[in-house]
């Protein structure tokens, strides 16, 4: 509605009512209007997909105009979410865009280059180094781009006149951290628990195993010195999948024999990354991390 000129009250308003001033405002344009929703999945997943099935709908209550939807997503599986009735309304094209190669990538570096450095201060290996990290991390722009932005930084520490091929070494390892603190940081409270649990575990046993049930009884632990209610048992070894499929961890089905099977499971964070991705969350500052 505010894109289209249209008030909405700080308190907002229903999504009927929502609807029902933007089919008007889009009247009052008339002739085609294209309406670009990027990363749509994020829409759906967070509001449902009744917002995407309205959307289909308003051709048929507009005379004077007519909307067509541009939807961009990453999630190649994206159509298969939405509901039968969506994706006929939809009648939908889909144009696959390929990951970025080196070459693609090294012209968008050296173009932004031209802005973003004095001619001479980046040595020519550079800009083709950062572009082959970034397409080895599926074809990843961004990626590419803040290689080259975090080596000038490093550079510019280091009171380096020349951006070299060792500070875009150096800008990885950076990255890669940066990734993982941001990853934690995200994390949902009890996933956060978990993955403290696990590392108090380690730095307890050293070079010892660590199974689901210890995992689960530091992490109720956790949680009444925290004053937070725990989850299952059943929960937390769904959490520690989770974990294990983001990478933070890794965890191995093992046969115990006549005893079953349980899950061995290892940090697979390094502990400042850890320390530095939990210090700002005040939920958890009566954990303290050692």
């Amino acid at each position: 509605c505010l894109g289209l000129g249209k008030e909405v009250p700080f308190t907002g308003l229903s999504i009927p009512e929502l609807f029902r001033r933007t089919l008007l405002a889009l009247e009052s344009i008339g002739g085609l209007i294209v309406l670009v929703l990027d990363e749509v999945d994020s829409l759906i997943k967070k509001s449902g997909d009744d917002i995407l099935y309205q959307l289909t709908r308003t051709n048929t209550n507009l005379r004077k105009s007519k909307l067509s939807i541009i939807g961009i997503t990453n999630d190649l599986k994206f159509m298969e979410y939405l509901d039968s009735r969506i994706r006929s309304g939809l009648g939908e094209e889909e144009i696959l865009f390929p990951p970025y190669n080196a070459v693609e990538l090294e012209d968008i570096l050296g173009r932004r280059a031209l802005s973003a450095f004095y001619e001479g201060v980046l040595s020519p290996s550079v800009i083709p180094l950062c572009a082959a990290l970034a397409a080895r991390d599926y074809g990843d722009c961004r990626r590419a781009l803040d290689l080259l932005r975090i080596s000038g930084e490093i550079a510019e520490r280091e009171n380096s006149p020349i951006v070299k091929e060792e500070h875009v070494r150096m800008a990885q390892i950076e990255s890669e951290h940066d990734k993982v603190v941001e990853g934690i940081a995200t994390l949902p409270l009890h996933a956060k628990l978990v993955l403290i649990a696990i590392y108090l575990i380690e730095k307890s046993k050293k070079n010892g195993t660590i199974t689901t049930g210890e995992v689960y009884n530091v992490y109720k632990n956790l949680c009444r010195k925290t004053s937070f209610d725990s989850v299952t048992q059943r929960r937390v070894s769904d959490l520690i999948n989770e974990l294990d499929t983001l990478g933070l961890i890794n965890s191995k089905l093992v046969s115990m024999g006549r005893y079953g099977r349980t899950k061995i499971i290892k940090l697979a964070v390094e502990e400042r990354s850890l320390k530095e991705a939990l210090k700002d969350d005040v939920r958890l500052q009566n954990i303290i991390i050692s």
